[in-house]
């Protein structure tokens, strides 16, 4: 694991209010490195059991296939995220999944950009969300 997804992987207290009526297991966390294309570059072990394989066998795959939303947002404005994505994330905004198997599931997202070796990179957190069981 890269040292960008160790530091991604900091507990996101900040949300716990809003997931309240929610199942959240933060190991299932899945952490994908792009490049500024949308490239997944790199990725944890969460993230590898979503694409199905480590990023490195998948060549060229784009976020768009995990995430069919974004395929028709600009992930990046200027050298940042975009902040239409960092407010959807902010306010807890569920995003379609669909991991390569075909699976389709609902996730929130974090997106978050770091500069690394002289090239700008994205970061996006994928956090399945489960609706507990409850009898009324």
């Amino acid at each position: 694991m890269s040292v960008l997804i160790g530091e991604a992987l900091v507990r996101r207290d900040d949300y716990d209010s809003k997931t309240a009526n929610n199942y959240v297991d933060e190991d299932e966390f899945a952490v994908l490195i792009l490049s500024e294309d949308g490239v997944v570059r790199d990725c944890n072990q969460a993230g590898a059991k979503l694409l199905g394989d480590s990023p490195k066998n998948l060549p060229k795959l784009h976020i768009s296939k995990i995430l069919p939303k974004l395929a028709k947002i600009d992930l990046l404005k200027g050298k940042r995220a975009n902040p239409y994505l960092r407010f959807l994330s902010r306010i807890g905004h569920l995003f379609e999944v669909v991991s390569m198997s075909g699976a389709h599931f609902t996730g929130r997202l974090f997106f978050s950009d770091v500069e690394n070796c002289g090239s700008h990179q994205l970061i996006v957190m994928i956090h399945p969300v489960y609706q507990k069981n409850t009898v009324h």
